[in-house]
C-alpha cells in the first residue's frame, strides 16, 4: 500500500492497458451498475407514492360566488397593471460598442426625423 497519489497514477494507467476484451467487461459491469441504481431509485419512488382514496359520500360544495363584471375588470386592470411595472422596471438598454452612441446620434441627424414617416405606406382599403 502506498500513499493516495498511487491510486491515482494508477488508475490513470488502467485505461491504457486495457484491451478490447476487458473494456467490454468494464462496459458490462457499468451497464450492471446503472440497471442497479435506477432499480433501486423506482424502489425508493414506488416506497413515496400515496395513494388516494374516493370518498364515498363527498361533501357537496357550495358553487362559489359570481362575481360582477367590475370586479373582474378592476381584477384584470390590476394585475396588467402590475405585469407592465415590472416589464418597465427589468427592461434596459441595449449594449452599444464604444463609439456606438455617438454613431446612433450621426445616423439620426443625417436621415432626419421624417425620411421614416415618409417611407410608410398607408394600409389598403377593403371593400367587401
Amino acid at each position: 500500500m502506498g500513499n493516495g497519489t498511487e491510486a491515482v497514477e494508477n488508475s490513470e494507467d488502467i485505461p491504457q492497458t486495457l484491451g478490447p476484451r476487458s473494456a467490454s467487461l468494464l462496459s458490462l459491469q457499468t451497464e450492471l451498475l446503472l440497471d442497479l441504481v435506477a432499480e433501486a431509485q423506482s424502489r425508493c419512488l414506488e416506497e413515496q407514492r400515496a395513494t388516494f382514496h374516493i370518498p364515498q359520500n363527498p361533501p357537496s360544495r357550495a358553487p362559489a360566488p359570481h362575481r360582477p363584471l367590475e370586479d373582474r375588470e378592476q381584477l384584470y386592470s390590476t394585475i396588467l397593471s402590475h405585469q407592465c411595472q415590472r416589464m418597465e422596471a427589468q427592461r434596459s438598454e441595449p449594449p452599444l460598442p464604444p463609439g456606438g452612441q455617438e454613431l446612433l446620434e450621426l445616423l439620426l441627424r443625417v436621415q432626419g426625423g421624417g425620411r421614416m414617416e415618409e417611407q410608410r405606406s398607408r394600409p389598403p382599403t377593403h371593400t367587401c
